[in-house]
């Protein structure tokens, strides 16, 4: 076996280089000041003049400094403290920091400094459960103590971790959610958005919202997740939290539902009714476009109601929307005013075709409705109003429909 023939120098560097141990000079204002070595945390001594803090965790700083201060303050100040520390390679380090006084007349160039003797002793606190390791497993604990879902991924975005909620909103075991797993789950509508939201809290270091759907192989979940970086300048991964808000979203549903259709038929109500006139006239881009606007008022209904009660009249009214709904097309909206009135438009449709529905609408409602064994007859009066006016407003249209109807009806046009 050869040996190799080294200078006093080149060993004293190779065993520099295998250190676990540094000192450091720290000035009062915190800038590193010299070392003796290169750290062991993988910054070259070009660094010297860098501040601490752009390279310790910043909960450990304000402590840190609390002792630096006193060190420098205090003759014969001695003391000792852990403290995370940022690798070059990115990755968090322990250090087990020794910081004393150097007085004057001991040391003319290192007099009244902090001197720091600094040991990496990460592999150490992972043998004895201190340090790094101690704080990942109150993490784990904290993690599956909460309700919401927890997800944590490394700098490529791979998720590392998932509690049981996560796998509980997911449907999914561990093993199947880690990596890009959890990502195939999102319904395709949303996937793109939630992937970028991932990607942008790593690449800007700020934190993103995004609320999306999951395929869960049962129904359709809701969910909303906050992802936050690692890290305080150049994120090291994400933590996110994922909120199941399918009760929420479908309590929300109901009430938008409630606040825009009319409760007895299903039908939009006035509110739903303008804003999608309103979309439909804005669509107007073309002057052979057109929205044609039609006011139905249901003749003969007042005696249904006096002869038959209002029970019998209320399932009139809603065989009556069901009969609209069937006759206009996919793309136009039927909607209830109120009482007996209702509303339908139609885009980009000739006259002649809209002339053929105003018929279909009266031969509809016409037909005799069989409720309960008996024959109920009732008729309609129908006013058409069209417009190729993009800026023309709902009332305006609604007016001029409502006028055309009550014309149609003074004319007993239809009985």
């Amino acid at each position: 076996m050869s040996t190799v023939t080294s200078t006093p120098e080149e060993l004293q560097r190779a065993l520099q280089a295998h250190s676990s141990e540094f000192l450091l000079a720290v000035e009062a204002d915190g800038t590193v000041a010299s070392s003796s070595q290169d750290s062991v945390l993988g910054y070259t001594l070009d660094r010297l003049g860098s501040h601490v803090g752009e390279f310790l965790h910043p909960d450990d700083l304000p402590r840190l400094f609390e002792v630096v201060g006193r060190a420098r303050s205090i003759p014969g100040y001695r003391d000792r403290i852990q403290i995370r520390a940022r690798h070059a390679d990115g990755s968090w380090r322990m250090l087990d920091v020794a910081i004393f006084r150097v007085n004057e007349e001991e040391d003319s160039h290192l007099g009244g400094r902090a001197v720091l003797r600094v040991r990496d002793i990460t592999d150490e606190a992972a043998w004895t459960g201190a340090g790094p390791v101690d704080s990942v497993d109150r993490f784990l604990s904290l993690a599956e103590a909460l309700p919401m879902g927890i997800l944590s991924a490394d700098p490529r975005g791979w998720v590392v971790f998932c509690n049981e909620a996560t796998q509980q909103i997911f449907n999914l075991p561990a093993d199947q959610l880690v990596g890009h797993g959890w990502e195939r789950l999102i319904h395709p509508d949303d996937r793109s958005e939630v992937i970028s939201a991932s990607t942008e809290v790593i690449r800007a270091a700020l934190p993103q919202q995004v609320m999306f759907r999951i395929q869960t192989g049962l129904f359709i979940r809701w969910a909303a997740a906050r992802f936050v970086p690692l890290g305080p300048d150049q994120p090291t991964g994400w933590i996110a939290t994922v909120d199941d808000v399918t009760d929420r979203r479908r309590a929300e549903s109901e009430l938008t539902h409630q606040a825009t259709h009319d409760p007895l038929t299903g039908l939009p109500n006035r509110v739903l009714l303008e804003d999608r006139l309103q979309q439909a006239c804005a669509r107007l881009h073309d002057s052979a476009e057109a929205v044609s606007l039609l006011f139905i008022d249901l003749d003969g209904f007042k005696s249904v109601n006096d002869t038959f009660g209002h029970t019998i009249g209320d399932q009139v009214l809603i065989e009556v929307a069901r009969r609209l709904r069937r006759i206009v097309r996919s793309v136009d909206t039927v909607a209830r005013l109120g009482g007996d009135e209702f509303v339908a438009f139609c885009e980009a449709l000739p006259e002649r075709e809209v002339r053929e529905v105003v018929q279909r609408l009266h031969d509809a409602i016409g037909i005799p409705l069989m409720i309960n064994g008996e024959a109920i007859r009732v008729g309609a009066s129908i006013g058409v109003e069209a417009t190729r006016d993009p800026h023309a407003t709902f009332d305006d249209l609604l007016a001029r429909a409502d006028q055309a109807m009550y014309r149609e009806k003074r004319l007993n046009v239809r009985p």
